[in-house]
């Protein structure tokens, strides 16, 4: 409880450049149900929309200049920062942002433009 707390009292530490809606949600692809349909299993649709919020937020931490490594408290501040829906930071979240960083990171086709 005193974790939580902590959590939610502390001031975020990333400023994360991203596009935005009018109501203020960065640009996600679609829901698993919009993607994939109703036929899709319970554990088929969290992996999708985890992968579809690390994802976001990954390429949203890469142009605005963010590289791995990154303290697990960065990566939960960039996803509460971008204010997707239902969306509560896990270690498979982490992990997904940080295996889309390094993909990222790695392709030297990638650069970033303002």
């Amino acid at each position: 409880m005193l974790r939580l707390l902590r959590h939610i009292l502390r001031p975020a530490r990333l400023r994360i450049p991203a596009r935005l809606f009018a109501d203020g949600i960065c640009v996600l692809p679609p829901t698993s149900r919009e993607a994939l349909g109703m036929d899709t299993s319970a554990g088929e649709a969290i992996a999708y929309n985890r992968s579809r919020v690390a994802t976001a937020t990954a390429v949203a931490l890469y142009r605005g200049g963010f590289r791995l490594p990154m303290p697990d408290d960065h990566l939960d501040d960039a996803v509460r920062a971008l204010a997707f829906p239902y969306s509560v930071p896990s270690p498979e979240t982490r992990a997904s942002i940080r295996a889309a960083l390094a993909v990222l990171d790695a392709d030297p086709t990638i650069t970033v433009t303002r």
